[in-house]
């Protein structure tokens, strides 16, 4: 199984953003001690860490994309209460026709799954279709006639069957999105963390006695019981 990607940082998105916007302006200002002590701090890291963190501010992706799953629950609500509507339906003219006290015929239409099924958009569907091949099976069929069962009725049910297979499908390619989705924001802010880690690293030398500074770049408080290394590794298990 692939590796999912983790956050080298344990502070929220909003304060990794906040940091290194004011990292930013302080790392120009004092590049030339960086670049004097280590070459590889150049005005092009600056702007790297410029550009990343405006990429993260625009980026809304995970939240569009956290809104859609959202909205398709909520889909699955509405049809599966839909759906145990017409089920309690079908039951009453099931009784009517055949008596309330018959446990096989309760258990030939599946009324012993509904109280899961009202839960779960899977137990559901299986109720529905359970149900409805029951009510087209004879003598089914002509009693619930009979006693005037609308003849839309399981058709309607087997529409909602089909209506919450595929909502089902839908949210589930979402949540698997989503998965991507949130790799590719945590790749973006590691990708930020680990500039502010090097530039802290190299700050804790240049500015150990100069208190002010090192606040700035400090990226934790001290009495945090967690100071993250520059080596933290950006994945782990499965």
């Amino acid at each position: 199984m692939k590796k999912q990607t983790t956050r080298k940082f344990s502070m929220t998105y909003e304060a990794v953003i906040t940091k290194s916007q004011s990292v930013q302006p302080q790392y120009t200002a004092d590049l030339p001690a960086f670049a004097a002590f280590d070459p590889s701090f150049t005005p092009e890291l600056g702007q790297e860490l410029v550009a990343k963190t405006t990429l993260a501010i625009e980026d809304t992706s995970e939240n569009t994309h956290s809104a859609a799953i959202q909205r398709k629950t909520d889909e699955l609500s509405r049809l599966r209460s839909e759906a145990g509507t017409k089920y309690q339906k079908l039951m009453y003219f099931v009784h009517s026709a055949f008596g309330s006290n018959s446990k096989a015929v309760d258990s030939t239409f599946g009324r012993s799954l509904y109280a899961k099924a009202v839960k779960s958009e899977k137990q559901m569907i299986t109720l529905l279709t359970l149900a409805c091949n029951a009510a087209r099976l004879d003598p089914f069929k002509a009693g619930l006639e009979a006693k005037g069962m609308p003849q839309d009725l399981v058709p309607s049910m087997e529409q909602l069957a089909a209506d919450l297979q595929a909502a089902d499908n839908e949210q589930e390619m979402l949540k698997k999105q989503q998965l991507l989705v949130t790799a590719r924001r945590v790749e973006l802010y590691n990708s930020i963390w680990d500039i502010l880690l090097k530039i802290n690293a190299a700050s804790k030398v240049l500015y150990a006695n100069d208190p002010v500074r090192i606040a700035i770049y400090q990226l934790y408080d001290p009495s945090s019981p967690k100071i993250p290394e520059a080596d933290e590794t950006s994945t782990t298990g499965e």
